[in-house]
């Protein structure tokens, strides 16, 4: 019997058919799961970025928050402490500025004498608020380390209590003895305290440089966050003010966390949030790619057995577009012209590509959104008031839309002592920046609300509040008025505004010289100089008068062409709108009506805010 006819049977029982089937099915399943650990790791990291910048955005705004808050607080208190520093005494505008201003408790100042701290005086908002927060937090033993450490660091915040009650000691000089005065201010910050309470996607906490836990969530027993975690920023020398870092809990459970310092009394917010809560979608994505990756493989090797030569070519190109893939480059794509199972597997594949590309694109700009949007939010919340008021005799119509998420345009009106005041302001450009400013004018109008103040004084207590908020950096221009409905009469200041328009009512056709500019006075911006004064000028209003106000994003909207609309046409709109003198809600509709035909969904350049007052008739 010849030998090769003995051993061919034995050498064909593992044929190349067989081979072959081994050869394209090996090649794709060692190849796909490269791919599919690598997609996985590449999902994994950019699921743990994403969940980062989320919890850097927001501990960066619990940060921001803390800092504009304090801000506005410190500048609110501002006055009192400047008082007691010239006059030795807590006087009227002490007394005033605590009883309009809820969330200062109480101020105290001290001195030291012999090198221990004398409490001098204390101005409280109720009676004996004082000598009950100071009883619980252990009487006056409590004081002289913390004036001590204030000594040093001039400005020292504290959350004794763990709620809401924030102690800030800050240190300025008395012009009278020469020596340093400390003042202890009580404030309330009920909303920012919430926020660290409310539970959310992250666990949030104001620590100290210490480690101390000032605010936390509810139930939170700790007092020091190292009985919780080990933080590196806090023990490094050079840390940054801001970053992310992987950490491990007490209990061994694997933490994000994120942290941010503000800018007041070495406070930091701090983000943690589970690493496996956050990889929560990994387990899924594998579970799918599993079955996916099952499937792709029974589909190779059916193929495989009808069609193992025509296989060799397609599936090379596949390995090669995978190898592509797994270095990064999403935008790959497989040409194969059959139309069998390697077709669909190649489109398949495509679509996985494209799929992969598409998610990493959009969770980046979602990331980007979230934080802009947040940030909005925040400053443009309670800024404005409502659109359609009545009050003092006058109807009041407003309208405001932002060029931005953020804007630097601000109105407002409140009747203080029987008398109609309105506020526009326009910071300087639009953004995060002007908002701030814009919140910060909106909380010193809150203390002089109280104060019984011409528009002139108002301009000037709100000139030092922007200095000092924005230290020259960004102005605002602004025109305050005040209308007395006993009177008639209209008082008013301006700051480098756009001088408003009175409409005097009248039979007839309206023309252009019937239109009155308020533009007897022009004074500096505000936040150009702390000491600026800020003269003021009158005028009767009649009943059926009409004031209009705006910022000079009206004149500068523009057209689809760039075209601007200039003051002429905004004349003109003004004139056409106000024939007959129709009731104030119509002559609005129509000039927002004539503003979007001009604009026809052009972008704007500039915040678009205006409103209008009309004397109501027989109100004088």
């Amino acid at each position: 019997m010849n030998t090769q006819q003995v051993l061919a049977p034995g050498r064909r029982v593992f044929s190349i058919r067989y081979k072959i089937l081994i050869l394209l099915t090996l090649i794709p399943v060692v190849v796909l799961a490269l791919y599919l650990a690598m997609a996985l790791q590449v999902f994994s990291e950019d699921k743990i970025a994403y969940v980062y910048d989320s919890a850097a955005a927001s501990s960066r705004a619990l940060g921001n928050q803390i800092n504009m808050q304090l801000t506005g607080l410190l500048s609110s208190s501002k006055s009192v402490l400047q008082e007691f520093a010239l006059t030795g005494e807590f006087g009227e505008i002490s007394e005033a500025i605590l009883k309009t201003d809820d969330r200062i408790q109480w101020i105290a100042a001290y001195q030291f004498k012999d090198g221990s701290p004398v409490r001098l005086k204390e101005v409280e908002s109720k009676d004996k608020i004082f000598e009950s927060q100071s009883k619980e937090l252990g009487g006056e033993a409590f004081f002289p380390a913390l004036l001590k450490e204030a000594q040093t660091l001039n400005r020292v915040i504290r959350f004794p209590f763990r709620d809401e009650r924030v102690l800030v000691v800050e240190k300025i000089p008395d012009q009278t003895t020469g020596q340093d005065l400390f003042f202890v201010l009580m404030f309330s910050m009920s909303e920012l305290a919430n926020d660290f309470r409310v539970p959310s996607q992250f666990d949030s906490y104001l620590i100290g440089q210490d480690g101390r836990v000032f605010l936390g969530p509810s139930g939170s027993p700790m007092n020091q966050i190292q009985d919780l975690v080990k933080l590196g920023f806090l023990s490094a020398k050079n840390s940054n003010n801001s970053g992310t870092e992987e950490v491990i809990s007490k209990k061994g459970i694997p933490l994000l966390a994120s942290y941010y310092k503000t800018a007041q009394g070495q406070l930091w917010t701090l983000t943690l949030v589970s690493k496996a809560e956050a990889l929560r979608a990994v387990d899924t994505l594998i579970w799918k790619s599993v079955f996916f990756f099952f499937v792709l493989i029974c589909g190779t090797i059916i193929i495989s057995l009808f069609a193992a030569s025509g296989l060799t070519s397609s599936l090379s190109d596949l390995f090669q577009a995978t190898r592509r893939v797994a270095e990064g480059h999403f935008d790959i794509r497989v040409k194969v012209k059959s139309s069998d199972e390697v077709g669909s597997l190649a489109d398949s594949f495509n679509a996985m590509a494209e799929e992969v590309a598409r998610l990493l694109q959009e969770t980046a700009q979602k990331a980007r959104m979230e934080s802009e949007l947040k940030t909005a939010q925040t400053v443009q919340e309670t800024l404005f008031p409502s659109n359609f008021t009545q009050a003092a005799g006058t109807l009041v119509v407003g309208f405001y839309e932002p060029a931005s998420e953020c804007g630097g345009d601000w109105w407002f009106h409140n009747v203080i002592d029987g008398k109609l005041f309105i506020w526009m302001g326009d910071a300087t450009g639009h953004g995060a920046p002007a908002a701030l400013i814009t919140s910060a004018a909106r909380s010193a109008t809150s203390i002089i609300e109280g104060l019984k103040l011409t528009p002139g004084q108002a301009l000037e207590l709100l000139n030092r509040a922007i200095f000092d908020v924005s230290k020259g950096q960004i102005m605002m221009t602004f025109f305050i008025a005040s209308y007395d409905p006993k009177q008639g009469t209209l008082v008013y200041s301006n700051a480098s505004h756009e001088a408003p328009y009175l409409i005097r009512r009248q039979e007839g056709k309206l023309k252009k010289r019937d239109l009155i500019t308020l533009n007897e006075v022009n004074n500096p911006r505000l936040g150009q100089n702390r000491t600026s004064t800020y003269e003021e000028a009158s005028i009767q209003m009649l009943p059926g008068d009409r004031l209009i106000v705006y910022t000079d994003g009206v004149t500068d909207l523009r057209s689809p062409k760039n075209e601007a609309l200039g003051e002429r046409e905004f004349l003109k709109i003004i004139l056409e709108a106000n024939q007959g003198f129709p009731p104030i809600n119509e002559v609005m509709a129509k000039l927002q009506q004539d503003f979007e035909e001009h604009r026809r969904s052009a972008p704007l350049p500039d915040d678009l805010t205006y409103f209008m007052v009309q004397v109501q008739e027989n109100s004088i």
